[in-house]
Formats: C-alpha cells, sequence, structure tokens
C-alpha cells in the first residue's frame, strides 16, 4: 500500500508549499526531503476519491458500480490515514518543540499537507474540465479552487517560520478522517 517512510533524522526544514504542490502532481518524489517523498500518494489518492465521488453521483451508477466506488472511498481514506501518521510521526521527532506557551496550530502537519492535497486534488478535476483555449473566468470554480490552493500554500509557508521562531506548535494528535 504505502512504501515511502519518513525518517526523523533525513532532513530538519520542511519543505516549501511550492515544492509541495509540485510533488502532488509528480509520479514520483521530486525531492529527497522526507516528506515530498510520499506526497505524492495522498494527491493521487485524492485524484482516485474524487474520480470514484464522480461516479458514484452519475445517474446510471448501478449497484456494482456503487460497491467499487465505496470500496475506492474506504482505501483512500485508509491510505490518507496512514500517511497522515507517517508525517505527523515525522513531524513529532524532527520539529523542536518550542515551549507549551507557543500557540498551539490548528492542525497536524500530516492533517495540513493532507488538505492541501484534497483542494490541489479539486483544482485538477475541475481544471481538466476545462476547455484549453478558454480563460477561466473570474468566480468559476477553478479559479476558487486554484485560489484556495494559493492560499494553502501561503499558510502553510508561514508555519516554518512561526514553527522555527517559537511562535507556534504543532498538536501531536490528528482527529480520524471522517470524511470520505
Amino acid at each position: 500500500m504505502v512504501t515511502a517512510t519518513l525518517h526523523p533524522n533525513d532532513a530538519l526544514l520542511l519543505p516549501t508549499g511550492h515544492d509541495i504542490l509540485r510533488s502532488f502532481g509528480a509520479e514520483h518524489p521530486t525531492d529527497d526531503h522526507p516528506v515530498l517523498v510520499v506526497v505524492t500518494v495522498p494527491a493521487r489518492r485524492h485524484r482516485e476519491r474524487a474520480e470514484a465521488l464522480q461516479t458514484a453521483h452519475e445517474t446510471q451508477a448501478g449497484d456494482a458500480v456503487l460497491a467499487t466506488s465505496a470500496r475506492v472511498l474506504m482505501d483512500c481514506a485508509q491510505a490518507r490515514a496512514t500517511l497522515i501518521g507517517q508525517i505527523d510521526r515525522w513531524a513529532a521527532e524532527t520539529v523542536s518543540e518550542p515551549s507549551t506557551a507557543a500557540l498551539l496550530h490548528t492542525e497536524t502537519l500530516g492533517r495540513l499537507v493532507d488538505r492541501m492535497a484534497t483542494t490541489w486534488a479539486c483544482w485538477q478535476q475541475l481544471h481538466a474540465g476545462m476547455p484549453a483555449s478558454r480563460r477561466v473566468p473570474v468566480g468559476h470554480p477553478t479559479q476558487a479552487a486554484m485560489d484556495e490552493v494559493a492560499a494553502l500554500s501561503n499558510a502553510y509557508d508561514d508555519l516554518p517560520v512561526d514553527l522555527r521562531s517559537g511562535r507556534r506548535r504543532l498538536p501531536t494528535t490528528a482527529p480520524v478522517i471522517a470524511d470520505l
């Protein structure tokens, strides 16, 4: 299922948001950073998830198609949970822990990367449906998804600065993935 593993001493610096987004679109890791080695998997799983949801919502989908879609969704949720756990364990072992007075970030690193992958996969699916010759109009869902991807990437880039300065700390546990 998941072949890459994160090792705590592989690297001490977090990759940039741009590096993560670039890795989402790659078939193979774009860098040897331990986080970038595994992020190709959640992006691929999110694309599979989006395709399964689209297939399940088709009006002609029969019971066999719905059952297959449900299995894909469950497999994707399990793979995502595993990868979130791997990234979170790596972060807990690698990212120095500031004082407990530091503000607690809203998500674990693994959950944040997973949310970035979810948003990126949504944008990719919407973008793939647009004709190549047509510009995305302002307010179109594709533009909104692209803006959200950019905003998440920028917010992610603020996190390492806050962690290094001791202004923030990462939570140590992530909630169970409930969104299939």
